[in-house]
Formats: C-alpha cells, structure tokens, sequence
C-alpha cells in the first residue's frame, strides 16, 4: 500500500464528480452486499452477473470489494458497476490468468485461453502487489450518456484509490470500447491489446481481450484534473 501524496485533492475530485452526476439526474450509492448486487444485477440487466463478483464463489467481503447504482429521480437503478482488492504475485500478468480461469472453473464454467502468457513487454510485469480489478460496469441504453459513463466511472475509481490506496486499477474490455477511446476517457491512461486471448470464449467476454491500467500516480492526476476544469468552469462563470 502507498500513501496518496494528495488526498485533499483526491476528496475533491470526489466531491465535484458526485455533484457532476446529481446535476444529471441520478445518485450515486455505495453498497458491499453482493447477494442484493446479484439479484439487482439479474433484475436490471436479465443476466447473470460474472463470476469475478459472484459471491458464491468468491469472497467479497465488505474489506475486499464495492459495487455501486446511479440512481434516478423515481428510484430506479440506470447504472452499475462493481470493483474487489486482490493482491498480484509475483505481478499483475503472471497472476491475473490463473486468478481469473480459477473463479470460472470454481463456477463450473469451462474457458480455455489461447495464450498462456501477456504480449512480450506487458507493462503488467510491471504491476505487483495490492490491485483492483473493475469491472461490471453498466449504464442503461435508454439514459446512456458519454458523459454519465465518464463521470460514474471516474468516481468509483477515485473511491477505490481512497478505499485501498492500491498499485493500480485495472479492467478487461473488448476491441470495441478499447479503440474508440472510453476507456481513456474513464481514466484508464494505458491500453493493452491482446492481454488475455481466448480459444474459448466466456459469456459476454471478447476472444481479444484489451488490458486498461490506471496506476495509482495516473489516479491523482485525474484528481487533479477534475479539480482543475472545475476551477475554470467556476472563474469562466464568475466573469460571466
């Protein structure tokens, strides 16, 4: 676990990207219940939710992982997503395959990869210790917005650095959110294709799919950032 070297700045970020998403019409709540994750997610999205955040067959305690729900004017939930603490050893690439077949198998759904092993020079080699993973995240088509993804998004990440101050987040996504530029926009400021290849595809998983990593330093930068625009978006109106 590293210290943040700004956490004032961090709590503020926070701060404006819950103000962000009332502005838009919806609450962001935090839960650690999973069973009440599952059958909201079953409920919502009429699919099982993945196995990384099914806590029949995973330990998700309340030390160890977080969903959140935007929720609308009337009490619907519009958005989910869910992120777990784990510890990468001896790094993020050599651990996350064996990690993520172990909690299928454990589930009795069979994956076979294509590829044992990261791309040659995966900065995941780079990556050891304490990381969390993210991932479940969903907006509803019907109220799906750029900006409402970016904002939901961004804030749960922040929350995690907060929670557990890790190396880094890190996500799975698929060719076509990888190379239109969401997840870049989410914060994720390094994308990897071909991280984890499969010869046998899971349910609602890519054959290819990306690596996003946001280090822990890349996170209070997008902290900063968001400070910063509102600071401007605040001077631009006070002249106004």
């Amino acid at each position: 676990m590293q210290a943040l070297s700004d956490p004032f700045t961090v709590a503020r970020a926070i701060s404006i990207l819950e103000a962000d998403m009332r502005e838009m019409g919806f609450e962001p709540r935090m839960h650690h219940d999973f069973e009440a994750f599952r059958n909201l997610r079953r409920k919502v999205r009429d699919a099982e939710e993945a196995p990384l955040f099914d806590p029949e067959v995973t330990t998700l305690t309340p030390e160890r992982a977080f969903w959140m729900e935007g929720v609308d004017a009337e009490g619907r939930t519009r958005a989910l997503q869910a992120f777990r603490l784990d510890v990468a050893d001896p790094d993020l690439g050599e651990w996350a395959l064996g990690w993520v077949l172990g909690i299928y198998l454990k589930r009795n759904e069979l994956i076979i990869p294509a590829s044992v092993t990261p791309p040659e020079n995966s900065i995941s080699r780079r990556i050891s210790g304490p990381v969390v993973y993210h991932g479940e995240l969903w907006v509803e088509r019907r109220v799906r917005a750029r900006r409402l993804v970016e904002v939901f998004s961004k804030l749960g990440m922040l929350l995690a650095l907060v929670k557990w101050q890790p190396r880094a987040l890190w996500a799975l996504t698929g060719s076509a959110m990888a190379t239109r530029g969401h997840m870049i926009r989410m914060g994720y400021v390094r994308m990897e294709p071909g991280f984890m290849r499969w010869q046998f595809v899971p349910e609602a998983a890519d054959s290819d799919e990306w690596l996003g990593l946001a280090e822990a330093e890349a996170l209070e930068r997008l902290a900063q950032d968001i400070v910063h625009h509102a600071r401007e978006k605040e001077s631009s109106s006070a002249l106004t």
